[in-house]
């Protein structure tokens, strides 16, 4: 997928907008872009009620733009106003990042630091180690090998959490546990993929300096040493001016990131984090935020299904695609097990973790993004990434749902 500026060249509706210099702004309102845009929203709004059947909002997203962007080929690269569309989706993708980082409290961890760790290193480092190995015996790559590694290795705190609250199991002991393994898979599956992109930078000792110093400071440094200090200079500004700060953090720690090297959603995420921890306890920086990402998540993920090429599916990469699948399932459902064994828990809060833990979405959908656009992948891995993450929203949801209610 390519993200670029918007081009006004040839559009036949324009607005203008008078500048200091005496140029124009001209946007594009073509009937093609504005259709474009009105599948985008439209199919997002109307696919909504399938949250009743147990499909996340995320999933039929996807779903829509598998539908109206692969197989009917509404939204193509010749639609008028496709970078501009593809900009949006490219913001949605940095905001999915930022909504991550304000979800995760690395303090959440200190509540069952034991149970949590003992579950937190098999769910990542076993389904990590089996995309790594899986990679490598495929003759893929190391940096291949990695993406593979951090997209079966991840668990998704968005789909995870609305999940526990559905449940009324925030306030649980066994929902803190969940939501702590949640936490600490998301925060080393954004490490090693912070890590993933520095190797592919220019200078890769600095780059590895650059990724260490950020990795330190907002995931230690500014939660447990400066959090306090951040949140009484801060917390009014946020409050008062909460999209405007937040934007502000988000495009300058975006811009800051792929200035020197490292990935641009990376930065997005750790402005989220910051904000997380410098914000009044009780105000609702997400809330705030929502219509924010309403506005442009949608296309991101419209976008994930329009690249799958249904029509046009490369039958002979099958056996690649299959077992990225079957690693990413598989070797979480085994990792969750294991861990939840080893630290103890009981039964049914095993079973919850099984079902919870291979279910993935943003990080490894960024991931495989930022694969492709580094050069790192080819298509039918990018592919089996996609695949994957929509599958893994999907069973996880019906496991645990059916776990939960028991």
């Amino acid at each position: 997928m390519y993200f670029g500026f918007v081009s006004t060249k040839g559009f036949a509706a324009k607005i203008q907008v008078f500048e200091p210099a005496g140029t124009c702004l001209c946007v594009a309102l073509s009937f093609e872009f504005l259709f474009a845009l009105a599948v985008v929203y439209s199919t997002n709004y109307f696919l909504i009620p399938s949250e009743k059947y147990g499909v996340p909002v995320l999933g039929a997203e996807i779903v829509a733009g598998i539908l109206f962007g692969s197989v009917f080929g509404t939204l193509t690269s010749s639609t008028p106003g496709f970078e501009f569309i593809t900009s949006l989706a490219a913001i949605g993708l940095m905001l999915i990042m930022f909504d991550a980082g304000l979800e995760l409290k690395p303090s959440a961890i200190r509540r069952n630091a034991k149970v949590v760790t003992e579950i937190g290193i098999m769910t990542f480092l076993l389904p990590f180690a089996a995309g790594v190995g899986f990679g490598l015996f495929l003759g893929l790559g190391v940096f291949a090998s990695i993406l593979i590694g951090i997209t079966v290795s991840t668990t998704s705190l968005g789909l995870i959490h609305p999940l526990l609250e559905e449940f009324e199991l925030l306030g649980s002991d066994e929902g803190q546990v969940i939501l702590s393994v949640t936490v600490l898979n998301d925060i080393l599956s954004v490490v090693a993929l912070a890590y993933a992109t520095a190797f592919t930078g220019g200078s890769l000792l600095t780059s590895i300096a650059i990724v260490t110093a950020a990795v330190v400071f907002f995931l230690y440094i500014a939660p447990f040493k400066l959090s306090g200090l951040l949140s009484r200079y801060l917390a009014d500004t946020i409050e008062d001016h909460t999209v405007r700060f937040c934007m502000m953090a988000l495009v300058g720690l975006a811009f800051i990131m792929e200035h020197i090297g490292i990935h641009a959603v990376l930065g997005s995420f750790f402005a989220g984090l910051l904000i997380s921890e410098m914000a009044h306890d009780g105000h609702d920086v997400n809330k705030s935020m929502r219509p924010v990402t309403n506005l442009a998540a949608p296309l991101f993920f419209f976008f994930v299904g329009a690249q799958l090429p249904v029509s046009n599916f490369p039958a002979g990469s099958v056996g690649l695609i299959g077992g990225v699948i079957a690693i990413g399932f598989g070797a979480k459902f085994v990792g969750a097990y294991l861990g939840s064994v080893w630290a103890g828990v009981e039964d049914k809060t095993e079973y919850m973790l099984v079902g919870a833990m291979p279910g993935r979405l943003s990080i490894s959908v960024a991931a495989a993004e930022i694969g492709r656009r580094q050069g790192i992948i080819q298509d039918p891995l990018y592919y089996a990434f996609i695949i994957l993450s929509i599958l893994s929203v999907f069973v996880s949801v019906f496991i645990f749902r059916y776990v939960a209610s028991d």
